[in-house]
């Protein structure tokens, strides 16, 4: 430890004091305390930067702190006796135009000043503390142990406040709020992981802290096995450290989590806009063959008129498990029988693992090995490892050519008619889990080791599918499907929770899995429903299903040697329940659709905690009600995630709450009971909200929706909903072919006034009619008007003008879509 200067130890609590002072005593070179740590020391020189500061501190270390945005910068240690390379794979947009800064010296302190954070830079020892415009504390180094290293592990430890709470991380079990655990990012095949395993598939070192009702974030950016230590079994602090590489991380103001995640995900991408049919509901298992099985699988949804649009191949469709090849004898036509699935309105989606078989008479294999494709051990010999098809080699992605090769061969497949690629086992996983450190990948020159490379490969492998097919079909969006994955695999690749459990606990684990995936960025995500290892009774299976319904991933998937999960496989009943769950979800196809856009646009998830919208309510923070979630801003839903449970405990943050399956409308702020029978889950509109859907399908593509629906329960505001639809398969909407159409809901003292407007005309849906249902209408109105013209009571539900349900109190207003601008006055 550097020399500690006595007005900084006289600021100290007396314990620590006492071991600052002692500490002084030392040598003036640093030297390790017994836990084996150097301590960031003393500053000794400082100069100026674009957008920054360069710090020269004990012991032969430089602290570089660059401003990226007004309210983010990124800090770097460099040692003197280390040469690392900074991570580049996970940022979209890590340099950017210059920040304006205010730099002070004021003798014991630097202070960088933006338009949205102060930084504060203690001289003795090096230390950095953050303060929003407010001077709130968002962020402080332990005094007295900072950024500290051992050998090659490097570490920050921060204050932590008495009630300072951590969300996100990626993939992780345990609670939303990630506080009182440490974690791991080590990407691991887990399967019929727990509910408090720890590392499982993927790793995003990125996490959301609330601070005094703040939020700020921090995304470390670092590959090699990292560790985030917060606040477990201690009181003093968190910590977040790498077993190898740099020191690298982003500080990320709020003070909305929303702010940090958008900001997070200008840095390190967002999602494109998947193809419209990825949204429809997925049927799969391990495995659906031969052909002939498949097609029976195909013609009873159809025949049962239970919507569907995606069936998946796993591994049993190859030749003996070797990638890019079909069975002969299960699969004799691929192209013949994914033509015959497409006529029927259904994609295909087949697994592709990175092992590819180590056969001398298989194709890939010999490509593989003359075009130097396959990671090797130091001396350059090919790596093997046992997998799914036996003795296998394992591509290097992070080699162009490599990616290319891969790339060429998926899109080959989609030529076939293969419409999805699920990356499987892409950890990267084989038989006694234990990919060698030792074996090194390209990257870029580097020749860096599995340390580094492990928690990027299934990063790699999706950017490889995914690069493959824009480069064969630019005109087509692809559909990737990955287990693994990294900070900024969202850019590529929708994400499953893996091998779960079919249990109560893993329904509810579920839930809070994704919502931890969505607040890192993740927001395309999905379990697999009714669990994938065991067999769930019929009630766990119903109510999975009624989850699935709202997950942005809506995929059934089972385990080999398991009974039939099959939206029919549970009776009579459950079918009748699946099939009305899995019709609403097609219904709500408009809403979910532009949730997609907003997550393009902004990062924000599809599905949301209550304290995304609600920060300020210390309510929504509660163990009891984090398996809640907002869908989008307006609709909340409160799923039963226990057996035998018919009656479901809602908490309602603040404002009015029109309970769609009753139209009982509750006062927020508190916590209400209503029945949950088995056949429904509780929904609630938020008031001044708008939620849009469409007529039922069969499938995306089936027809085009004639009627736009749109739920209305008005207030004094409007809370608006920016519909927004394209053509739900090319990348014209990056052209401008799309369209956004704004409707917004104002409830006055002489009425309640509804708009409709055009934002954005690229793309015409067809002619179509808009049918409002006004929510919570006292009483029958004494008019109503379309553009000041007035609109004639209905006589059937189908004709145009107005129809009011006295004692569910809703008015239904039909009118054609017609113009720019319409506007529909109700008095």
């Amino acid at each position: 430890m550097a020399t500690v200067h006595p007005a900084t130890a006289a600021a100290m609590h007396p314990a620590m004091a006492r071991a600052a002072r002692a500490a002084a005593h030392l040598a003036p070179a640093a030297r390790p305390l017994p836990a084996g740590y150097t301590f960031l020391g003393d500053l000794e020189s400082y100069e100026r930067t674009d957008s920054g500061v360069l710090l020269r501190c004990a012991p032969g270390a430089a602290l570089r702190i660059r401003f990226v945005t007004p309210g983010m910068f990124r800090v770097t240690l460099d040692r003197d006796d280390r040469d690392e390379s900074l991570l580049a794979y996970p940022l979209v947009a890590a340099e950017r135009e210059p920040v304006a800064l205010r730099f002070e010296d004021e003798g014991e302190r630097l202070v960088l000043r933006s338009e949205r954070l102060t930084v504060v830079i203690g001289k003795a020892p090096c230390r950095l503390t953050v303060r929003d415009r407010d001077g709130t504390v968002l962020s402080r180094d332990d005094p007295g142990l900072g950024i500290g290293w051992d050998g090659n592990e490097v570490r920050n430890w921060k204050t932590i406040g008495p009630e300072e709470r951590f969300f996100g991380l990626g993939e992780k079990t345990g609670d939303v709020d990630k506080r009182g655990r440490e974690w791991v990012m080590w990407n691991s095949d887990t399967y019929a992981y727990g509910p408090e395993t720890d590392p499982v598939y993927q790793s995003i070192p990125f996490f959301i802290g609330l601070r005094e009702g703040k939020a700020y974030g921090i995304y470390l950016n670092n590959s090699h096995r990292t560790t985030f230590n917060l606040g477990a079994g201690n009181h003093r602090y968190y910590s977040f450290a790498a077993a190898g590489g740099a020191l690298d991380y982003f500080f990320i103001e709020g003070p909305r989590i929303a702010d940090v995640v958008s900001a997070y995900t200008a840095l390190t991408g967002r999602p494109p806009l998947p193809p419209k049919w990825a949204l429809g509901y997925q049927q799969s298992r391990w495995s659906y063959y031969p052909a002939a099985e498949v097609l029976r699988l195909a013609r009873t949804f159809r025949e049962k008129r239970i919507p569907a649009d995606v069936i998946y191949l796993d591994v049993h469709y190859m030749d003996g498990y070797r990638v890019f090849t079909w069975d002969p004898e299960r699969f004799p036509d691929p192209a013949d029988l994914l033509a015959t699935l497409d006529s029927m309105g259904f994609k295909v989606v087949t697994i592709i693992d990175p092992g590819v078989k180590a056969d001398s008479a298989y194709a890939i294999a010999r490509e593989g090995l003359d075009g130097g494709h396959f990671v090797r051990y130091p001396d350059g010999e090919v790596y093997i490892g046992s997998v799914w098809p036996g003795k296998s080699y394992f591509p290097d992605f992070s080699r162009p050519e490599t990616q290319e090769w891969w790339g060429g061969h998926v899109a080959e497949m989609a030529a076939l008619g293969v419409d999805g690629f699920w990356n499987d086992m892409n950890e990267p996983a084989v038989w006694g889990k234990a990919f060698p450190l030792e074996v090194l990948m390209e990257d870029g020159g580097l020749e860096s080791s599995q340390k580094k490379m492990h928690n990027l490969y299934g990063f790699l492998m999706a950017q490889a599918t995914y690069r493959g097919l824009r480069r064969a079909d630019p005109d087509r969006r692809p559909f990737i499907l990955t287990r693994a994955g990294f900070a900024g695999g969202q850019r590529y690749a929708a994400v499953w929770t893996g091998d779960n459990v079919a249990s109560w606990d893993h329904l509810a684990l579920g839930i809070r899995m994704m919502l931890g995936l969505g607040l890192s960025g993740v927001p395309f995500v999905g379990t697999d429903v009714g669990g994938f290892v065991g067999s769930p009774a019929p009630e766990l299976f119903a109510r999975w299903i009624q989850v699935g319904v709202f997950s942005p991933f809506f995929r059934t998937h089972t385990a080999a040697n398991t009974p039939a999960q099959e939206p029919w496989s549970f009776g009579e009943y459950v079918e009748d329940i699946a099939r009305e769950s899995i019709t609403l979800r097609y219904r709500l196809l408009p809403y979910l659709y532009t949730l997609f856009r907003e997550a393009n646009r902004t990062g924000s998830p599809i599905l949301r905690p209550l304290f995304w919208h609600y920060q300020a309510d210390p309510a929504v923070y509660r163990p009891e009600y984090q398996h809640q979630f907002l869908v989008g801003a307006h609709l909340l839903v409160a799923p039963v995630i226990r057996e035998g449970q018919r009656r479901q405990e809602v908490y309602l943050p603040a404002g009015r709450w029109l309970d769609l399956h009753t139209e009982r409308v509750y006062e927020g702020g508190q916590a209400v009971v209503v029945d949950a029978p088995l056949e429904r889950v509780p929904m609630f509109l938020a008031a001044g909200g708008i939620l849009p859907t469409q007529e039922p399908v069969q499938y995306v593509g089936e027809r085009a929706s004639r009627t736009l629906f749109l739920d209305i329960f008005p207030a004094p505001w409007t809370q608006g909903f920016d519909l927004y639809e394209d053509d739900g398969v090319s990348y014209d909407h990056e052209h401008g072919e799309y369209r956004v159409t704004r409707f917004e809901a104002v409830q006055g003292a002489e009425g309640i006034t509804i708009l409709r407007e055009l934002r954005h005309d690229g793309y015409d849906p067809g002619d179509r009619t808009v049918e409002l249902r006004v929510h919570a209408v006292g009483r029958a109105p004494a008019a109503v008007t379309l553009d000041g013209a007035p609109l004639p009571q209905a006589t059937s539900a189908e004709a145009r003008g107005y129809i009011y349900d006295a004692e569910r109190r809703v008015l239904t207003v039909r009118f054609r879509e017609a113009g720019a601008r319409q506007e529909v006055r109700i008095r």
